[in-house]
């Protein structure tokens, strides 16, 4: 066989080989040419998570994850909110963000009702919305909800307090009317309780995910209920709240506790047996994904369409259950932020 045919049976040529190489790598250079443009871009974009109140820890982790997928991303996010729940104020954040046109904006409502109206003005202005944690009545105010189930939340709550007071007992709950999370938290533990003829909640009453005042709040419910079994908390700052209360009153190992959430002042109560469980929102999860919803959503990264809004198909999830964690003292260690 010839050294030409020996060629041709190979395949490509010497020259063929090296044609196609220097084509490859013009194509490499021209992507990543294109990628940079992409991420110098991308650096100028900003998403905003547009809290209801930012004065609690419980927010820590959902910021790391913001910041983590913000840097990943290659883009820059902002935490804003009014200090105290506040839905006036959180409603004129709003009105101002649409006017600066962030390149997205997550929402935790401090009221399901309020924020819809802004909110469509900002999808219609070329805003993508989603909300995180808790949602808004009109679910076509937002393109998805990133968060857990709350009422599931309620009900896996319940059935561990079921299980601690061996079917039967008195509840009283500490939660923050209004809020659509804690409306539909609340409304968890009650069809869960319904269950159980021996368990009758006694009271609720609104702590108003504040730590002082939920201190106040839980030594009164020990005071006006003496016989009292448990008590629950469906916010963040309520099961530090009602654990220093027990300690307070000598009620500690006397009134069980189920709480919310993973702040760092109330783990130790969990820890101690003070509190017997906490439900932990994958909080950091909830932001990350968030982040990257908005960001999908503004670069059109699903394939599905040549453009999404065309077609009014935005592709992310409508509706995306991050879940909770159980906490005891048998695994809290883990839970301590470092």
């Amino acid at each position: 066989m010839s050294e030409k045919k020996e060629n041709q049976g190979r395949g490509l040529s010497r020259r063929q080989f090296m044609g196609s190489a220097a084509a490859g790598l013009g194509a490499a250079g021209l992507a990543l040419s294109l990628g940079t443009r992409a991420a110098q871009a991308a650096t100028n974009e900003t998403y905003v998570w547009l809290c209801a109140v930012t004065s609690v820890a419980f927010w820590i982790d959902g910021r790391k994850g913001l910041e983590a997928a913000g840097e990943a991303l290659g883009v820059k996010t902002e935490f804003l909110g009014p200090a105290e729940y506040d839905a006036a104020q959180q409603l004129k954040i709003l009105e101002e963000l649409i006017v600066k046109r962030p390149s997205g904006i997550m929402i935790f409502p401090a009221d399901q009702h309020a924020l819809i109206d802004p909110m469509k003005r900002a999808m219609k202005a070329g805003i993508p919305v989603v909300c995180v944690n808790s949602d808004v009545a009109d679910k076509s105010a937002r393109y998805g909800f990133i968060g857990p189930d709350n009422k599931g939340v309620g009900m896996a709550g319940g059935e561990i307090a079921a299980k601690l007071l061996s079917g039967k007992g008195k509840v009283a709950i500490m939660t923050v009317p209004g809020i659509e999370v804690h409306e539909s938290r609340t409304a968890g533990y009650k069809e869960a309780f319904a269950k159980y003829a021996g368990i009758n909640i006694v009271d609720i009453v609104n702590d108003k995910s504040d730590p002082a005042y939920g201190v106040t709040v839980a030594n009164g419910l020990i005071q006006a209920h003496p016989d009292l079994d448990m008590i629950v908390g469906t916010d963040a700052t309520a099961g530090a709240a009602i654990a220093r209360a027990l300690k307070e009153t000598g009620k500690a190992g006397k009134i069980k506790v189920v709480a919310m959430d993973r702040d760092d002042d109330m783990l130790p109560y969990v820890k101690d047996g003070t509190i017997s469980a906490t439900l932990a929102q994958r909080s950091t999860l909830e932001e990350w994904l968030a982040t990257h919803y908005l960001y999908w959503l503004n670069h059109n990264t699903v394939p599905a369409f040549d453009d999404w809004r065309k077609v009014d198909a935005p592709q992310i999830p409508p509706y995306t259950d991050v879940g909770v964690t159980i906490v005891t003292k048998d695994n809290v260690d883990h839970y301590f932020h470092k």
